[in-house]
């Protein structure tokens, strides 16, 4: 007599219908709904976990410091016969990478992404300039997270996932495109696709099903943008419209069996690199979820094969390690537990590799020399402007300060644990000098660990300069009624903000929205004979106007332009008779845009941080608000007046000076 596939004869239908709905029906009515989430642990607020195969979304112990990855979110695999020695794939714009630019790439199993043949006969992969006997052997390019013999597991166990999983996100705008408009103007075949993704989501001319352009892809790039600013210095500046994400998901050492796999012996981390489309800068970001072994040798034996996190800028170029440590050199597998960017989460690394790899967020390295990333590294020699440090992992508690080679310190705030603030003093010298970051307190006075070089210019060579238009136009007599001014807003910060709060993000919008002030230093000097050198004199004479600080997204890299009056001044820090008698010894001079002081007054002679322009001559401001030239109407015998008098008073400088 038949039987159904639960083992029941149809015959015997009353009691077997109710033990076949006793034990289908509640799985049924469960399959769609996810369990209740577990405790948020390691999960900081608003931060979104990665994705895997469940189809649960966020899932708070898994993955907290990946993106999400997986055919879920359009990944592709690298084919099963690729995986050893690579899957070359096409990246459709130029990345730079070590004085290079790359427009492909090679994905292996063994941890890392090379631009060149790997050569991995033996137990170890030997990469750079200790390890190899270049030009005889090769030394290829490569970004390596976990560089060392691996697999993936044929046989895995029921419901385990592996594989290297890999996507290009581009963003819209690159394909002359605004956000969610991929499709031709008046398409109408809305739901047609190819390769398995969708027409809304592919990007023009690029047919591959691994790279993506749409509103989640500007949405990936904004959000990697703010990850970047959280940990390294000068990322303000960068504007992501391109990302290669790769991750390797559950790899096992090469020689592991199946109870190292069943041990837990797997590795699971993430790659994302990021470019701007002119192709100048590039950022990698490392995630470590889970390291289970330090080398591809039988049961963790490191003896052979030993793994390793590296960028390696090929041809003896040199290598960069991911952690120099001690503790990393002992056990690889450190990475999943520390971090460069602890105030963000466990396991993630940040760099900046466009020309030579630079590491950004912090390290807890103490021995010998280490090198800082600093923003900007060519500064003003006028100082009174301030530099962001990556440098060691830093506590609130704590103050620290920057050396300056032969010169004062600098003294420095602590933004996050990974960056820090710090104001230039004035420093007159023209050149190269080696500066050390350190903390202020206790025995570490001592330690330079931290190692760094500014490169102190002119006013007229600072490429962070406030930009005043056409120089030149300031020593004409008249000088233009108006002229052009402008400055990029990400450049200042509200100093009322108390940015010791852990709540304050560099990332944050309204950390950038403060009242600044156009101010005009004079300059001049005189003969000490004690100290038998030329003693200079800085004063603030005027302000001339007031600006806020435009903090909107485009405002990022857009630059804010604004326009001077030079026939009004907004509020003068000079007495009546300074205005009229010590107003012209001040012969030259600059502009200074800097916040407003909250308790701003006319004896206020010191300004905050901020922007220097390069030096213009002061001659236009002798007859702005002089009671002499003061008038309710225009004309041109009264600007012929000013004029006169502005060349008569020249030369009588001219004369009192050869004298």
């Amino acid at each position: 007599m038949w039987r159904s596939r639960f083992g029941c004869r149809m015959d015997i239908s009353i009691g077997c219908f109710l033990f076949v709905l006793t034990v289908i029906h509640p799985t049924e009515g469960q399959a769609n709904v996810p369990p209740p989430p577990p405790p948020s642990q390691n999960v900081n607020p608003g931060q979104e976990a990665a994705q895997i195969f469940s189809g649960l979304g966020t899932n708070p112990i898994y993955g907290v410091n990946l993106v999400p990855f997986g055919p879920e979110v359009g990944d592709q695999k690298v084919h099963p016969g690729m995986l050893t020695a690579g899957q070359t794939i096409d990246l459709h714009m130029f990345f730079p990478f070590y004085g290079g630019l790359y427009n492909y790439t090679t994905l292996s199993v063994n941890g890392y992404i090379a631009f060149a043949t790997v050569l991995d006969q033996g137990p170890t992969i030997n990469v750079g300039v200790d390890a190899t006997d270049w030009p005889k052997q090769q030394d290829p390019a490569m970004m390596a997270p976990y560089l060392c013999k691996q697999q993936i597991a044929q046989n895995p166990s029921p419901g385990m996932k592996t594989g290297v999983y890999y996507r290009l996100v581009l963003r819209q705008s690159l394909f002359g495109r605004g956000s969610g408009s991929n499709m031709n103007f008046g398409g109408t075949m809305q739901s047609s696709s190819f390769f398995g993704q969708s027409v809304s989501k592919a990007c023009p001319s690029t047919p591959d099903s691994y790279v993506h352009c749409d509103q989640q892809s500007d949405f990936f790039l904004d959000e990697m943008m703010r990850w970047l600013q959280e940990g390294v210095v000068g990322a303000t500046a960068f504007r992501a419209d391109a990302a290669l994400v790769v991750t390797w998901y559950n790899t096992a050492s090469a020689v592991s069996g199946r109870s190292d796999i069943d041990a837990g012996q797997l590795a699971t981390y993430q790659l994302i690199w990021l470019s701007d489309q002119p192709g100048r800068l590039s950022y990698v970001i490392l995630n470590y979820d889970k390291l289970g072994f330090d080398a591809a040798d039988f049961r963790m034996n490191s003896r052979s094969g030993r793994c390793q996190a590296l960028f390696n800028g090929g041809n003896h170029t040199g290598s960069v390690p991911v952690d120099p440590t001690f503790m990393y050199k002992n056990t690889p597998k450190v990475l999943a537990q520390r971090s460069g960017v602890p105030h963000m989460v466990r396991g993630r690394y940040m760099f900046r590799v466009d020309d030579v790899v630079r590491p950004a967020g912090c390290s807890n390295k103490t021995g010998g020399t280490y090198p800082m990333l600093i923003y900007p590294n060519i500064v003003n020699m006028l100082g009174e402007m301030t530099v962001d440090v990556n440098a060691l992992c830093l506590d609130r508690g704590q103050t620290y300060v920057l050396m300056i080679e032969q010169r004062q310190t600098a003294p420095c705030v602590v933004l996050n644990s990974a960056i820090a603030r710090c104001h230039l003093p004035k420093i007159y010298d023209w050149g190269t000098k080696t500066v050390y970051f350190q903390p202020q307190t206790g025995g570490a006075n001592d330690e330079k660990a931290f190692v760094g070089y500014i490169y102190f210019v002119p006013p007229t060579l600072d490429p962070m300069r406030l930009d005043i238009g056409n120089t030149y136009d300031w020593f004409r007599n008249p000088p233009p009624m108006v002229m052009p001014i402008s400055w990029y807003p990400r450049n200042f910060t509200n100093p009322d903000l108390n940015i010791v709060d852990q709540n304050i993000r560099i990332s944050d919008d309204n950390l950038y929205s403060v009242q600044l002030g156009l101010y005009v230093v004079g300059y001049k000097e005189s003969l000490d004979e004690q100290i038998k050198k030329f003693r200079p004199e800085h004063r603030v004479l005027a302000r001339l106007a007031t600006y806020s600080n435009r903090n909107t997204y485009e405002y990022r890299w857009k630059p804010q332009e604004e326009r001077i009056n030079l026939n009004q001044i907004e509020r003068w820090y000079l007495t009546d008779w300074e205005r009229m008698n010590t107003l012209f010894t001040f012969r030259f001079g600059y502009l200074k845009l800097a916040p407003v002081r909250p308790n701003d007054d006319v004896s206020s002679a010191h300004l905050l941080s901020g922007l220097v322009s390069s030096p213009i001559s002061l001659h236009w401001m002798w007859t702005t608000n002089n009671p002499q030239f003061q008038t309710t109407t225009y004309s041109d015998q009264a600007q012929n007046a000013r004029d006169q008098f502005v060349s008569q008073k020249s030369l009588e400088m001219c004369q009192d000076w050869l004298v």
